[in-house]
């Protein structure tokens, strides 16, 4: 029985093959239309909520130019220095000293900037509710949240100190009655009770608030940051960097809600910035010129005296000129000598300042060191010298030496009052900050226009989501994956869905006793076939009888649905003729995928059809074929499989021609092992031998056993699947389990198919041709 479709082999998925192209996606964004409409509309709105009710940022800026640095050199000596002129402008470490505590402090201070007070308001509403108000005139709460702000509050504190423990504490502010208020800490308690304009101190606490206009019961939080945090928030509003690379042009940027406060801070940064850049050069040319005026006696000293010896040995040696050598020897050791008393002077100055294995102190020793050698290497030139021309170039040269440092330094010492006192430095001013007309943030047009884009963004990737963690709902993908045609689609049936609802509203049905005896009805037959058995001599119980059941086949006026199923009723006639037997198991993977639908109304067109149809309800468990054909459950197919009854008395008449029933009879204790004796096998041959098609519908197969036992010994076996109803995992395990059983898989029928927008015109044209066809007189073309 194990006999493939088509002569092809056993299920073989094909996961691989199984691709998400971009054309299935557009039909499944057209499908889901309204989905994804209702959450671009809900992601753009929220969007716009957020554009209009943010409080708004303004964004001033300054801007300042840094230039190369000026050493402070003490002499010319420093040229002999191995201090190479920078490459780049030392832009990198400005934009530091701004951002800087240094800097930024003072600004903190003056502006207030470290004291916080916000009104309580309501999330969203509060934030819409303040667009309305008019400042200065507080908005009417609605009863039970006078609390809450709702627009047109003003508040502004002059000043707060508070001890240590309550920095960066939410401290609560009461508005009382009598334009006073109430500052309680975090637990509640009461700190302090005072009026706008006055300055009030309690435990440890001083609050001057300027202004407070709100209604009674309001609620303002008050924070006192400390010096840390005050300074982080301040830098998460400001942005400083350079325009361009290597310019040496900064600019400082800074955004605050308020406009003008947003234009003051911008300034008091630039401006503190440049106060302490020239207070840094004047600080360290006051040390400098200290130092020089403080050497300056000695300097002047040593000058004297080296005169005093000069003079003393002319006199005594009665020598005033030096020959060619000794001039020669003079002019060099005077070079060599004021380049290291220079060098001497300056490592003195660099001492007060940096330690002595500092960079710059090294680099004076190494100076001090090579000048030595080489004023060495010279004298060693002019041993031979005269003594007498030795001593008086000697002489001469430490009056020059001492003249030329004594007169550098007072030069230096000028030039450092006029740096003292002036206000240049390396970096100056270029733009002040201007006031802020538009705000930056939020920009609307831009936030809308990326709400309605991530709105967009997010609803493909929904439906796309749900929709691989959804069951299967593509016939192409599960023909694909499973290699097995689809025989047809048959639409979700609306009138079958209300008629279902209207049944089960009125649950539980009507119930009655059966006679149990009935005549057969040997005057009928139909095209040949043997007359209609009816159930006798069974025993009286209570079942459920079918009344008003439904069938879309008999009773429906569905035409597309209806039309799908003759053609599937078209492609199964072939299956049913090549297969061993003439056997048709209608089975489903997993429950509620209509497969009692299907096989009931399959039978019913076959036998409109003029053949002779017998419906077997093989669901022993949940039967539900004899409400359909308004049969009773009792006396069906358990009852022949255990030998209560025989045969002829379960096979029913219906009000269809040509189709009889057997229903599924009482619930045995183990179905599956009933359908696992021969006895099956026997009834089915017996019965296929008495008509052209015999119609049976089992269980789910995922669920029991009874399907693989049934469709084992059927010709044919047609699995029916649901949109959403079984995964890709359950489809290919139903088909791999009835293919160990051994039974015939021909196909697949997709049932309750969805009306998809993307299959709109298929469903026109399908509607239209009925309707058209209704029209046209008999005979037309």
């Amino acid at each position: 029985m194990n006999t493939s479709f088509s002569g092809s082999g056993p299920v073989v998925p094909r996961n691989n093959l199984d691709a998400f192209s971009a054309g299935e996606l557009g039909r499944l964004i057209i499908d889901n239309m309204w989905l994804v409409i209702c959450i671009v509309l809900l992601v753009t709105n929220t969007a716009a909520l957020y554009a209009f009710t943010t409080t708004p940022i303004y964004s001033a800026d300054a801007v300042v130019k840094v230039d190369f640095p000026q050493p402070n050199a003490l002499g010319e000596a420093s040229k002999a220095l191995e201090q190479p002129v920078p490459s780049t402008l030392p832009t990198a470490a400005e934009i530091q000293i701004i951002q800087s505590r240094s800097v930024l402090a003072p600004v903190i201070k003056k502006f207030r900037q470290d004291i916080s007070i916000t009104p309580h308001r309501i999330p969203v509403i509060g934030a819409i509710t303040r667009q309305f108000a008019t400042p200065g005139t507080p908005m009417s709460p609605p009863i039970g949240m006078s609390s809450f702000a709702w627009g047109g509050e003003e508040a502004s504190v002059g000043s707060l100190t508070v001890p240590a423990t309550l920095e960066d504490k939410p401290l609560t502010l009461i508005v009382l009655k009598g334009n006073r208020y109430r500052l309680a800490d975090p637990d509640g308690r009461t700190l302090l009770e005072s009026a706008p304009g006055m300055q009030a101190t309690a435990n440890g606490v001083t609050l001057t608030m300027t202004q407070l206009v709100a209604r009674p019961g309001t609620k303002f939080t008050l924070v006192r940051f400390s010096d840390v945090k005050a300074i982080e928030r301040l830098l998460h509003q400001l942005k400083v960097s350079e325009s361009g690379k290597e310019t040496g042009v900064v600019q400082i940027v800074y955004e605050n809600p308020d406009p003008e406060l947003t234009q003051a801070i911008a300034n008091g940064i630039a401006q503190g910035y440049i106060a302490a850049h020239i207070a840094q050069h004047r600080a360290e040319a006051l040390k400098t010129r200290e130092f020089i005026v403080g050497e300056l006696p000695q300097l002047r000293s040593n000058l004297q005296n080296a005169e005093a010896e000069l003079s003393k040995y002319r006199t005594a040696s009665s020598s005033m000129q030096a020959g060619t050598e000794a001039s020669s020897y003079l002019q060099g050791s005077i070079e060599f000598d004021r380049q290291i008393a220079l060098l001497k002077v300056q490592k003195a100055a660099l001492e007060t300042h940096f330690t002595p294995n500092s960079r710059d102190v090294q680099a004076v020793d190494t100076q001090l060191g090579l000048l030595q050698d080489a004023k060495s290497a010279f004298e060693a030139r002019f041993d031979q010298l005269p003594a007498s021309e030795r001593r008086s170039a000697d002489l001469t040269r430490n009056v020059k030496v001492a003249e030329d440092i004594y007169v550098a330094m007072v030069n230096k010492s000028n030039e450092l009052a006029v740096t003292q006192a002036g206000t240049l430095g390396n970096v100056h001013i270029i733009d002040t900050a201007l006031l802020p007309v538009d705000p930056v943030k939020p920009k609307r047009a831009l936030v809308i226009g990326v709400g309605a884009m991530g709105g967009l963004m997010l609803a493909v990737l929904y439906v796309f989501i749900r929709r691989l963690w959804s069951g299967l709902e593509n016939s192409k993908t599960a023909e694909r994956h499973l290699n097995l045609p689809v025989f047809g689609q048959v639409l979700f049936s609306e009138e079958q869905a209300r008629r279902d609802r209207a049944l089960n509203s009125n649950w539980p049905p009507t119930k009655s006793w059966l006679s149990g005896s009935a005549q057969q009805n040997s005057s009928r037959s139909i095209l040949g076939m043997p007359a209609r058995l009816t159930y006798n001599g069974a025993p009286k119980r209570h079942a459920e009888i079918g009344v008003g059941r439904f069938l879309l086949a008999t009773d429906g006026q569905d035409d597309i649905p209806l039309e799908t199923l003759r053609g599937i009723c078209a492609t199964l006639q072939r299956q049913v003729q090549d297969a061993d037997n003439n056997v048709l198991v209608v089975t489903g993977a997993t429950p509620g995928t209509g497969k009692s639908f299907v096989s009931s109304n399959l039978a019913v067109m076959n036998a409109e059809a003029g053949k002779r149809v017998l419906l077997i309800d093989g669901d022993m468990r949940r039967g539900q074929l004899a409400a359909v054909l308004k049969q009773t459950g009792a006396g069906g197919l358990a009852e022949v499989l255990t030998g209560q009854i025989k045969c002829d008395q379960a096979i029913r008449n219906t009000d269809v021609y040509g189709l009889s029933f057997i229903a599924a009879g009482r619930c045995p204790r183990n179905p599956s092992q009933l359908l696992s004796t021969p006895r099956m096998q026997q009834l089915l041959d017996r019965l296929g031998k008495l008509y052209d098609m015999i119609i049976i519908d089992t269980p789910p197969v995922l669920a029991v056993s009874d399907a693989n036992l049934i469709a084992s010994v059927a010709g044919s076996t047609v699995l029916v699947v649901r949109p959403n109803a079984q995964s890709e995992r359950e489809l290919e395990e139903t088909a791999q389990r009835l293919d160990r059983a051994g039974a015939r898989l021909v196909g697949m029928i997709f049932n309750a198919m969805p009306r998809r927008r993307s299959e709109k015109r298929s469903y026109g044209y399908a509607a239209a041709y009925a309707a058209e066809g209704g029209s046209e007189q008999h005979g037309a073309l």
